[in-house]
């Protein structure tokens, strides 16, 4: 089994300065010759687009809750059982390196041990969580900002919490990195803080991130600025630089058992996309541009593993791509509404396709957007989309939903056995659209359920074998879904 160096950069909490310490560790580890593979801990696609931005490779989520699978309430899975699915995703990424020079760094989420609820105090899919189950490295990243010695105390706490939510599993601390510094003196004040650390538990204080001369990325949620766009106006040499003159990248490879410097290689060595095996099977168009931007990286592996062949598109300036389905992801159609309203060759192609051809086509969050009817934006501009869902939608100023979904597939959409048990898949929500004309209760996809297992009663939408949701699904806790709607293609 392939496998990686791996990393995982956690922070005591939000706002602690992953985005920042991850984008400039990518850039010195690749100014010294590491293939590095980039991942985000949780459902997140806007840290993960920097991730790619940086790396120019797709960058990986991986997830313990929503890989587990099956309904909310349902009994953990052996942790092998849910290790060897998140081995999948990690053995994709150790294929696309070769030679030994790979490294996969990976990015949490809130704080080390936020995630769903879970017993004993530890959060269920958290980045802690991961780390125990996969044996990662954690480099955990403290905002000390109106902080002095008080910051050794809470890295001291992080050291002995011990919730046994991971079958007494113990995290691996390769070190401490404090962000939002704010002068030498404070620096040195927070050296000599940590140092009995250091002596008591053998984890070293590996740097201190001043706050002058970090980039300002702060924006990225909001959507406004592509994360390519952003990070193609970032000095990436000068962002290298910066960590390794306040960071000790030595001591922290050391510590992986890495050398400075991967060992040059003799003749040519790849670090592209792995090996994919020719099969002749259904052609999935995937929408990605974007407009489409949030697309999980192991959602096309995945497709092809099953047999599908997929085939890249763009609404804002394609038509339809022969094929025998369609997934639309989610994206921010709305910043790009005007264009999108105006390829109406590919909208007569979709409307055509689906309505007299019966092609499947299935949307999530922003794809289910670019089905319905129109699109009501903030400013109370209607936008023209697709009309293949009976369904319109508005912008509003709050979040309208976030969180883990597990949903339960209801009858009569899926090649499917209703015999046996419901077929459960799981995923997250997040968008700020709202329904205005909600679904018939006969039309949805699924009955929904929050983390905790609170009913959020039917969702989605399908007409034919036109269907949209606001699930993201989650490649490998949704694989029986995938394989299912695959045969809608057949």
């Amino acid at each position: 089994m392939p496998t990686l160096p791996s990393l995982l950069l956690a922070g005591a909490s939000s706002n602690a300065g992953k985005t920042v310490a991850m984008a400039a560790l990518l850039c010195a580890l690749q100014a010294r010759g590491f293939a590095v593979r980039p991942a985000k801990t949780g459902p997140d696609y806007i840290d993960a687009a920097w991730h790619t931005a940086f790396c120019g490779v797709p960058s990986a989520n991986l997830d313990t809750w929503m890989a587990a699978g099956g309904p909310p309430d349902a009994p953990p899975p052996a942790a092998g059982a849910l290790r060897a699915r998140l081995a999948r995703v990690r053995e994709r990424l150790a294929e696309e390196c070769g030679g030994g020079k790979g490294l996969l760094l990976v990015e949490g989420a809130m704080g080390l041990f936020d995630g769903a609820p879970g017993p004993d105090g530890g959060g269920d899919g958290s980045s802690a969580q991961l780390a125990a189950l996969c044996n990662l490295p954690v480099v955990l990243l403290i905002n000390v900002r109106g902080m002095g010695q008080s910051a050794a105390a809470v890295a001291e706490g992080f050291l002995r919490f011990r919730p046994s939510l991971w079958q007494r599993r113990r995290l691996r601390f390769a070190g401490f990195l404090c962000t939002h510094v704010g002068s030498e003196r404070h620096a040195a004040l927070l050296r000599a803080a940590f140092a009995p650390l250091e002596r008591r538990y053998g984890v070293p204080l590996l740097g201190c991130l001043p706050r002058e001369g970090a980039p300002d990325i702060a924006s990225r949620h909001l959507g406004l600025v592509q994360a390519q766009e952003a990070a193609s106006a970032l000095d990436r040499v000068a962002l290298g630089r910066w960590l390794e003159e306040h960071m000790c990248v030595d001591r922290l490879l050391q510590r992986l058992g890495l050398p400075a410097r991967p060992a040059k290689e003799s003749g040519n060595v790849s670090c592209g996309t792995a090996r994919r095996v020719s099969r002749r099977g259904p052609v999935v168009a995937v929408a990605r541009d974007e407009a489409f931007s949030f697309l999980y990286a192991d959602l096309p592996p995945l497709l092809r593993r099953l047999g599908a062949e997929v085939r890249f598109f763009s609404p804002l300036r394609e038509r339809l791509p022969g094929c025998d389905g369609v997934y639309l992801p989610g994206g921010y159609p709305e910043l790009y509404g005007a264009a999108l309203s105006g390829n109406v060759l590919l909208r007569e192609d979709l409307r055509r396709a689906a309505l007299e051809d019966g092609l499947p086509v299935h949307g999530e969050c922003g794809g289910y957007l670019y089905l319905m009817r129109r699109l009501r934006d903030r400013d109370g501009t209607e936008i023209p989309f697709c009309d293949l869902l009976p369904l319109e939608a508005a912008l509003r100023d709050r979040r309208v939903a976030l969180g883990y979904r597990a949903a339960r597939v209801l009858p009569g959409w899926l090649p499917v056995s209703e015999v046996g048990p419901p077929l459960w898949l799981r995923g997250h929500e997040f968008h700020y659209a709202e329904l205005l004309t909600p679904p018939e209760e006969e039309s949805a996809l699924w009955r929904s359920y929050t983390a905790d297992g609170r009913d959020l009663g039917p969702e989605g939408c399908r007409r034919g074998r036109v269907s949209g949701t606001w699930l993201h699904a989650y490649p490998q806790g949704a694989l029986a879904f995938w394989r299912a709607w695959l045969r809608l293609l057949r």
